[in-house]
């Protein structure tokens, strides 16, 4: 009977505390509407701090990820990465440059030797006086034929006098004459005037190499006076590919030719010997680089535009503003670091170093302790912290507010938020309040 009494006494006593405490709320309500004061509004932790929070989060791990990925791509561990990736590669450039069309087979070697490039016809005027006045005007034609069969014409006039009256120099004509063939699209020919010390003379070639594209200069040629005489003849290029032990000579009337079946595209450069090989693919390497720079640069801007996040929001940013190796290693990669902990880089300079010392380079960049790793370590390092840390200091500022906040009604919410029984405490605080008052 205790018990049920003691029961029945709780529940009379919540009845009218409740009761109370809905009172007052009339109390206040009618106070409000008799005097017409505003109430100030109460603070709300809603949907829009939870999804700028949430935006936040997918920022962060976004950024932290792109740079992870493109630090990755450069790491010697990488076996697809850009460190790794090869191209056929010439060992003279200055003999044949080669592009890679399709990968060549593995540890295949070709030897390429050139024996002549080919050219094209040109025809060149005999030097004279640049400032002697024009003796004659010149009207001639240049009539181009190419491998094909095909023929174009280019008709040259100029007059020895200007609209002045006043006679041409040497080079005023020469310079119309090549202006009238250059301005001539059809023309199968280029001009140009050529100056040494003090005479000039008019150089003509044809737009074609090899043999078969040709052209002749017929009529008055006044200044550029022995033009019609051909002073280098169009050439076929010659050259010889050796592979596998066996070698063959080609005949090609261009200096651009193809290697191995198709795979390679080769520019022929000047007699010469060079091997065509595997090689590291530095082009890629030194785009990897950018790319790197780009995304820790993105990330330094994105920790430091959200450190009101809190303190480890500030950790990651002083984490990433560290160099990430000496200054002298930095810059064998192209890449200074500058006052405010952002990098820059040169490409310039980091395919210099390359040619250069290729695997120190390749070291300092793609090495076990080299600056994609320190790179990745410090994009994983971020990804491993918890959401709950990263908002720490947001979520604390929050709870400051709702608590330290000077209206009634917020300061019920909190209670009303956490349940039947916390609510059935507020409510008995007041009534103490009111009995011992």
């Amino acid at each position: 009977m205790a018990v049920g009494s003691i029961g029945s006494y709780m529940s009379s006593y919540l009845n009218y505390s409740t009761s109370i405490n809905q009172l007052r709320l009339q109390q206040a309500l009618q106070n409000y509407h008799s005097t017409r004061q505003a109430v100030s509004p109460v603070p709300r932790v809603g949907s829009s701090v939870k999804d700028s929070s949430l935006d936040f989060l997918k920022d962060y791990n976004s950024t932290m990820t792109d740079l992870m990925q493109s630090a990755n791509t450069l790491r010697g561990t990488n076996t697809s990465g850009a460190a790794s990736a090869l191209t056929a590669g010439s060992s003279d450039t200055s003999v044949a440059e080669v592009e890679e069309r399709f990968s060549l087979r593995s540890g295949q070697e070709l030897v390429l030797t050139v024996n002549q490039t080919a050219k094209g016809q040109m025809n060149e005027s005999a030097a004279v006086d640049a400032a002697a006045k024009a003796s004659e005007g010149m009207e001639f034609n240049i009539v181009s034929r190419n491998a094909a069969g095909g023929t174009s014409y280019a008709s040259v006039k100029v007059d020895a006098r200007k609209q002045n009256g006043s006679l041409r120099t040497n080079r005023e004509m020469l310079e119309e004459a090549a202006g009238q063939i250059n301005g001539n699209k059809y023309a199968g020919v280029t001009a140009s005037v050529v100056e040494k010390d003090g005479k000039v003379s008019l150089q003509v070639t044809g737009k074609k190499t090899g043999e078969g594209n040709t052209f002749q200069v017929s009529g008055s040629t006044g200044a550029a006076a022995g033009l019609e005489e051909t002073a280098q003849a169009a050439q076929n290029a010659r050259y010889t590919v050796t592979q596998d032990g066996r070698s063959v000579n080609y005949v090609s009337s261009g200096n651009e030719v193809s290697l191995d079946m198709g795979r390679i595209k080769a520019t022929l450069k000047k007699e010469g010997t060079t091997t065509i090989s595997q090689q590291v693919d530095n082009d890629k390497l030194a785009s990897a680089v950018g790319d790197l720079v780009k995304s820790y640069n993105k990330a330094l801007e994105f920790l430091g535009s959200n450190t009101d996040k809190g303190m480890e929001v500030n950790n990651q940013l002083r984490n990433m503003v560290r160099n990430l190796s000496s200054s002298q290693s930095l810059g064998k990669a192209g890449i200074t670091m500058n006052k405010d902990g952002t990098l820059s880089f040169d490409r310039e300079e980091l395919e210099k170093n390359l040619k250069k010392e290729p695997n120190v380079v390749r070291e300092v960049i793609s090495g076990r302790n080299g600056i994609a790793q320190a790179a990745f370590d410090r994009g994983s390092s971020a990804l491993q912290v918890s959401s709950s840390r990263l908002l720490r200091g947001e979520q604390q500022e929050r709870e400051t507010q709702m608590m330290t906040g000077s209206d009634s009604f917020s300061f019920l919410n909190t209670f009303s938020k956490s349940g039947a029984y916390t609510m059935n405490n507020y409510m008995a605080l007041g009534l103490m309040m009111d009995y011992f008052a």
